[in-house]
C-alpha cells in the first residue's frame, strides 16, 4: 500500500457511514429533548435548522464520502475524487452561510444575511475552483513511488 491513500475502501466507507449514523442518532436525541424536555428557544431554533438542513447535511457527507472513497483507490481511479470533494466543499459552504443566518436571527446581527443573498454565488464558485486546484494538488504534489 502507497503512502499516498487514504486507508482502505472498507475502512472509509465503514467509518464515514458510521459518521453519518452517529450523526443521525444525535440529532434524534436532539428532537427528542426538544420535543419533551427543553423548551430554551435557541435550542429549538438550532434543532429546527438542523432538521430543515437534514437533506444538505447528509448530501455534504455523502459528498465527501465518495471523494474519500475514490481517494483511497491507486493513481488512476482517484483521480475522480477532488470533483466531488469541491462539490462538497460548495455545499459545506452553502451549510455554513446558512448556519451563519441563524446567528444572524439569533443575535439579531443583519451582517449575515448578506453572504447568503448577494455574495453566495461568487463565493460558491472561489470555494470550488481553490476545493479542486488543492485536491488535484494534492493528488499530484507528492507522487506516489513508481509514477514519477
Amino acid at each position: 500500500m502507497d503512502m499516498h491513500r487514504k486507508g482502505s475502501v472498507a475502512e472509509v466507507l465503514f467509518s464515514g457511514v458510521i459518521g453519518i449514523v452517529v450523526f443521525l442518532i444525535v440529532l434524534g436525541v436532539l428532537n427528542i429533548l426538544a420535543d419533551a424536555y427543553v423548551r430554551i428557544p435557541i435550542f429549538l431554533q438550532v434543532v429546527e435548522f438542523l432538521n430543515a438542513n437534514l437533506g444538505l447535511l447528509i448530501m455534504i457527507s455523502v459528498l465527501f464520502l465518495v471523494g474519500d472513497l475514490f481517494g483511497a483507490l491507486p493513481f488512476p481511479l482517484n483521480l475522480p475524487g477532488p470533483i466531488f470533494g469541491a462539490f462538497g466543499a460548495v455545499f459545506l459552504i452553502m451549510f455554513l452561510l446558512r448556519l451563519f443566518t441563524l446567528v444572524g436571527e439569533i443575535t439579531g446581527v443583519g451582517l449575515f444575511s448578506v453572504f447568503e443573498r448577494a455574495l453566495a454565488l461568487p463565493i460558491y464558485l472561489i470555494v470550488f475552483i481553490i476545493a479542486l486546484i488543492a485536491g488535484y494538488i494534492g493528488l499530484f504534489a507528492d507522487p506516489p513511488p513508481g509514477r514519477a
